[in-house]
């Protein structure tokens, strides 16, 4: 191929239709077989980056809490660092402090082990002969039990090409979705105009009341296949084993066509990240152009 003809098939990237493959610009650029193909797929890759924050906690039971802590689950990071907190999960009542109960409301020294003198007994220790107010319940015998709750906020993310399942088992075609990841850079941010902002299928209106009926996604005509289930399969993964306090999903299509002639050819095209037609052949790649 020419530099000439290289350069043809470079296109345009600054609109939504530059990044779909037509059988027409295919026919033009590359030797494909004449006549037309016994099928036509249009299909698309999934693309998702994601970044979750996944909270894990666990709880103790203290004879009291420290002052200033406040009650209730904290709100969610702004951030995407590991955060620590601590809180009152729950009022457990008053009792008897077990902190003190050979000496009710006292604790013996520590600094002098309770002898209230120090060096060999020539300085008077500052305690209260030995005994100093139980640091627990504060020298009254009582104690307020409270439940703690240490929560830890970490941030875990995601970045991942999901293929349709059956372009993976065709022969012809293996290989195909790491030969696309690596030529669309799926792991750098995407174009906005791929941006897939619902994969839902709901669609308002029906054909009786005007409700809401679901379909299967598409972009632009391009089916995903399986790939939004992986894709959601993938996401729970990540999450799992926590609660998922905070979650920034974005989504992007990247169509490519599937042709298929009754010669036994099968090829996909798709446009690469900076524009230029791509075809992938496998290893029997395309016939030759006369």
């Amino acid at each position: 191929m020419t530099a000439r003809d290289k350069a043809g098939l470079l296109r345009d990237m600054s609109s939504l239709e530059s990044y779909f493959p037509t059988l027409d610009t295919a026919r033009a650029r590359l030797p494909l077989p004449a006549g037309e193909p016994v099928s036509v797929e249009r299909l698309a890759m999934l693309v998702v980056h994601a970044a979750l924050i996944r909270r894990t906690s666990w709880a103790e039971d203290v004879e009291s809490a420290p002052a200033g802590l406040e009650s209730g689950e904290p709100p969610p990071p702004d951030d995407l660092e590991v955060h620590h907190h601590v809180r009152i999960d729950a009022s457990l009542g008053g009792g008897e402090c077990t902190a003190c109960t050979a000496n009710p409301g006292q604790r013996r020294c520590r600094i002098c082990g309770g002898a209230g003198t120090l060096f060999n007994g020539k300085t008077r220790c500052s305690c209260d002969e030995g005994f100093i107010p139980c640091p627990t319940c504060g020298g009254t015998a009582e104690a307020s039990r409270v439940r703690l709750r240490y929560y830890t906020d970490t941030p875990a993310f995601l970045s991942e090409a999901y293929m349709p399942t059956h372009i993976t088992a065709v022969p012809a075609l293996f290989g195909l979705e790491s030969r696309m990841e690596q030529d669309v850079q799926f792991q750098q941010a995407l174009p906005e105009e791929l941006r897939c902002h619902d994969l839902t299928g709901r669609v308002t209106g029906s054909a009786y009341r005007g409700g809401e009926k679901i379909v299967r996604p598409d972009f632009h005509g391009h089916d995903f296949g399986d790939a939004i289930d992986k894709a959601l399969a993938g996401l729970t993964a990540i999450g799992a084993g926590a609660s998922v306090v905070r979650h920034v999903v974005r989504a992007y299509a990247w169509p490519f066509l599937r042709l298929q002639w009754g010669t036994g050819l099968d090829v996909a095209i798709y446009v690469d990240r900076i524009g230029s037609l791509k075809v992938f052949a496998g290893a029997g790649g395309l016939p030759s152009r006369d």
